[in-house]
């Protein structure tokens, strides 16, 4: 593709953004700083500030990656930090755009797609939201693009600089977001060496992914050896019990489960009974806090290390009993893992500052809702063009596998991701798993762009697939 088109293509979406941004300061939609003192994954502001490492170190709840980061800038921008997040996350937003588009322009020689697919996703309302919310959703998102740029240059070029790279990049995905699991860096780690195994210098790939491998199981280990538990989040029964036990009413006051997950520590006083002392001096102020920053919430007491194990236990009780109940919550999940990212429930109240425009750009109906029963029906109303879209690429995905018995290292990536953040989010998340989607949605429109290029005659004088 000629080079002049690409620098005009990247003025154009640099203008767009300048320009669309103004509106969206306009319509009052700016970041709220409030998330750094109240969001549940934060260590406290003094510890970010003055006792960083060691904070880090010892939270039991996060991976180290997003609070390293909070606490570095902070540290550098001191009174300015409000203004550095604003533009970290803007330098975040354009990124994205810019390598979505590279990783479009490799797809097809069609002039117009790498702008119009870049276009849709930076002018996106789930890109407005997220991009003005302090939270680890779109550095994810530049985390799976450059994974995806490296997996383009290993098919071609299997150097120790790419092999360590794209490992690199599948640790910070997992030192940043606990869901994405040691199980999945070996996943994804094995299916591209097995993939390209054929290739020269692949036994680079297993070195590398060997080290990631190693890397992750000892933050794990640290974990295990200091709060018992081989992970890097206690919280894995509070999350699951919101599904497990959604509309579902426990009256026996025994049982942790009559209880709200993440409440204050006091409120489970009765449940706990293990000795919490061991973890004096470790971080107090994070560790035996019932409140940070002097307001909020703080779960990352060491008490929910015991209050989550409860949940976790009373969840698959629940399950066993009442499997179709769970089931039924399960496919609620699904559903909302399709709804429009708008919906997230945190960041609503930035949607409806543009509540026009995501209704017209989202199909967002739940903006007409009032009422939990009618907001249900807009939720599953608002999700069903998202489902039939990814039913018909996975659907065209499986038929390209079917008659070549073949898909690519890039398709093969993006297919267990998706899938795994599927499956996993519906499982084990509620009400907030279109943002899981959301995080992803990037590598679909690769997948998209693909499936269009392939169905259409007149599209069809394009780049093969990589």
């Amino acid at each position: 593709m000629n080079s002049n088109r690409s620098i005009k293509d990247l003025l154009v979406l640099l203008l767009a953004f300048c320009i669309s941004r103004v509106f969206v300061s306009l319509a009052g939609i700016e970041m709220e700083q409030n998330a750094l003192l109240r969001y549940w994954q934060y260590l406290d502001v003094e510890t970010l500030r003055h006792n960083l490492l060691a904070g880090v170190w010892y939270d039991h709840t996060q991976p180290p990656f997003f609070n390293l980061l909070l606490g570095i800038v902070l540290k550098l921008s001191g009174p300015a930090a409000p203004l550095a997040f604003v533009w970290l996350l803007k330098i975040i937003t354009l990124a994205n755009t810019f390598l979505l588009y590279k990783l479009v322009q490799k797809q097809t020689t069609v002039a117009w797609m790498p702008l119009a697919v870049s276009l849709f996703y930076l002018l996106s309302p789930g890109t407005i939201v997220f991009e003005h919310e302090l939270f680890y959703t779109t550095f994810i998102t530049l985390f799976f693009l450059l994974t995806c740029n490296v997996l383009l240059r290993l098919q071609t070029n299997i150097s120790w600089k790419n092999a360590f790279l794209f490992a690199t990049l599948l640790l910070l995905i997992c030192f940043t977001r606990s869901m994405y699991h040691l199980a999945w860096l070996v996943v994804l780690s094995a299916a591209v060496y097995l993939m390209l195994r054929k290739r020269a210098h692949s036994s680079r790939l297993l070195v590398a992914g060997l080290a990631a491998t190693i890397l992750v199981s000892g933050w794990y280990y640290k974990n295990k050896v200091i709060f018992g538990s081989f992970s890097t989040s206690t919280w894995l029964g509070m999350n699951l019990s919101r599904n497990a036990f959604h509309d579902s009413e426990i009256t026996d006051s025994t049982n942790i489960a009559s209880l709200p997950p993440f409440q204050p520590i006091s409120t489970y006083s009765k449940f706990i009974t293990k000795d919490i002392s061991r973890f004096k001096g470790l971080n107090d102020r994070d560790l035996f806090s019932e409140y940070k920053n002097d307001t909020f919430l703080n779960v990352k007491h060491a008490g929910y290390i015991e209050v989550s194990d409860l949940y976790l236990k009373s969840g698959k009780e629940h399950i066993k009993k009442k499997p179709v109940a769970f089931l039924k919550n399960v496919a609620q999940s699904a559903i909302i893992f399709f709804a429009p990212a708008t919906r997230y429930s945190v960041t609503e109240f930035q949607a409806r500052k543009m509540r026009h425009y995501d209704i017209v750009y989202s199909f967002n109906l739940s903006h007409f809702a009032k009422g939990k029963q009618e907001r249900r029906i807009a939720m599953v109303v608002s999700a069903l063009p998202k489902i039939l879209l990814y039913a018909a690429v996975f659907g065209w995905l499986f038929l390209q596998w079917f008659s070549n018995r073949k898909l690519s290292p890039l398709q093969w990536f993006i297919l267990l991701t998706i899938a795994y953040s599927f499956c996993l989010s519906s499982v084990f998340e509620h009400y907030e798993n279109m943002r899981f989607r959301f995080e992803t949605e990037p590598l679909f429109l690769l997948l998209l762009t693909q499936a269009i290029l392939s169905s259409f005659p007149k599209l069809r004088n394009h780049k093969p697939s990589p």
